[in-house]
Order: C-alpha cells, then structure tokens, then sequence
C-alpha cells in the first residue's frame, strides 16, 4: 500500500522573502512578475485592487445575450498577461470599445470567442512561476500565428494584438517551424546572463550589443537553437527556481564552475545555455 505525498503549495511571498534575505545584490532579490501572487503584472487590472464595478455589472446586451464588466476585465487580464505589463488607460478603453462593438456586431459570437477566457485569471494564479511562463509562451505563439493568417486574409491586427505589439512586438517569425520570437524573449535571454554573470559578480555587456549579437547568430540558427531563444521567459524562470533551491555547497561549486568557464569562453552564452541545461535537467528529474 504507497501513500501519496501532495507537492508543497507554491507561496509566492514566502519564496520572494527566501529569496530577498539570501540573494541580495543580486537579480535573485527581485521577483520576476511571474512570480507575484497572481501572475500578472504589476499595475494591471488584475493586480490593481478591486474592479470599481462588480463583474457582473451588465455593460451592453444585444439580441437576448448580454455582456458584463467581468468578460471586458478578462479581456484586458489576457491582454496585459501577453503583454507582460499593464497597458495604458488609453489602451484599455480601446480596446472595451472593441470589444462591446463586436458584441453588439453578433453577440453570439462574440461571447463564444471569449469563453476561453473564463475563469484565466484563476487558472492563472493557481500555476507555479515556470508553468505560467509555459502557458504564455503557448497563448502567445497561437496567437500571434493566427495574425498572421488575419493578415494572410488583408485584415488588419485585433484589437487585442494592436495593444499587445505596442508592448512586446514580434522580433523574428519562422513560418516554416511556427516559432515566434516576441521582444521580452530576447530581453529574458538578456536576463538570463545577468542572473548568471551575478553568480560570478559580472556585469553583461552593453545590452543592445548583446542584443544584436544574439539575433546576428539565430538568422543562421538550427531549428534547435531558435526555440530555445523563443522560449527564454521558461528557461529564465526554470534556472530562478534552481538556484533557489541549490544549497551552500552546490551553490559554492556552481559560482566556481562558472567563474572559470566564463573566463576561458570565447561566448559567454554558451555557458549561460549550460547552466539553463542544468536546471532543466534537474527540473526534468524532479518531475520524473
């Protein structure tokens, strides 16, 4: 007879204040939005304090249906979650507009299109820090492919993607393999050899030289190489989480490691990739 053991719940103000007393000085002491307790970022509407009205305030009916200042809230939450900060008060009736314009245009449809998103919010707040960069890095992908198919038909963006690209435009699109490269993927990577070069008490080199550097090198990247750089919010979140739980010594051996291998690399972020590897492995290993 086995008895099942419950993961621990993830807390995310217990891990920022582990992480503020052990990790000072370093990226480690700041939490990623990610990591909040709700997993939005900061200043948006899900982390702004309580709607001004109720959600189930009806804001418009048409046709025997009726929508509410709950469905334009989770509107702007997916938004502002793809985004990956709050948009502006402009942005946000702009895009309500859209929204209550669509639904009085097929009130049907309109609410069908928008059932995915009940209950995101939840959902989200529910997940660990790795597991919400997974399910943005997926709800960011689909949708920016299906712009491009809009744009394949000579429609123009959705009112939802007209607010996200003003935050985090696409930077690179392979049609062939359907990976999309978005800004803060390129600034996750940018993060990652902070977080790393901190364990060694670096400084990266000038962030837009690094920049050009690493869209230089995917142009004429492997299939491989370009996924991992698209996914660089996850890897960022993954190696966070291990350090984290590294103890002393572990730790100790680490900033050894990677003191030498930065001396002696002629690519800096060969050895970032690396130790992105090890926590995935270890990650992968837990989950096993």
């Amino acid at each position: 007879m086995s008895t099942q053991v419950k993961d621990p719940v993830y807390d995310p103000a217990q891990a920022q204040a582990d992480a503020a007393a052990r990790w000072a000085g370093t990226p480690l002491a700041t939490a990623h939005w990610l990591e909040g307790r709700s997993g939005f970022p900061a200043g948006g509407i899900v982390t702004a304090g309580p709607p001004a009205e109720p959600h189930r305030t009806v804001v418009a009916r048409a046709r025997g249906f009726s929508l509410t200042r709950g469905h334009l809230a989770e509107v702007v939450a997916f938004t502002e979650f793809m985004a990956g900060e709050a948009i502006t008060a402009e942005e946000r009736a702009e895009l309500e507009e859209a929204v209550v314009d669509a639904f009085e245009d097929s009130p049907k449809r309109a609410l069908q299109s928008l059932r995915p998103l009940s209950g995101g919010v939840k959902r989200v707040a529910g997940l660990d820090p790795v597991s919400r960069a997974q399910r943005r890095l997926q709800a960011l992908t689909t949708t920016y492919l299906l712009e491009v198919r809009r744009e394949a038909d000579h429609l123009g963006l959705s009112p939802v993607m007209a607010a996200v690209c003003r935050h985090n435009p696409v930077v690179r699109h392979w049609a062939t393999t359907g990976v999309v490269l978005v800004a803060d993927a390129l600034a996750a990577r940018m993060e990652q050899h902070r977080l790393v070069l901190s364990l060694t008490g670096r400084e990266i080199e000038a962030p837009d030289a690094l920049a050009d550097r690493l869209l230089a090198r995917v142009d004429e990247a492997g299939r491989l190489e370009i996924a991992e750089l698209a996914g660089s919010e996850v890897r960022l979140l993954l190696i966070r989480a291990w350090l984290r739980d590294l103890g002393n010594t572990a730790l100790a051996r680490l900033r050894d490691d990677v003191t030498r291998a930065v001396g002696s690399a002629l690519d800096v972020d060969i050895v970032v990739q690396h130790v992105g590897h090890l926590a995935a492995l270890d990650s992968a290993g837990r989950a096993a």
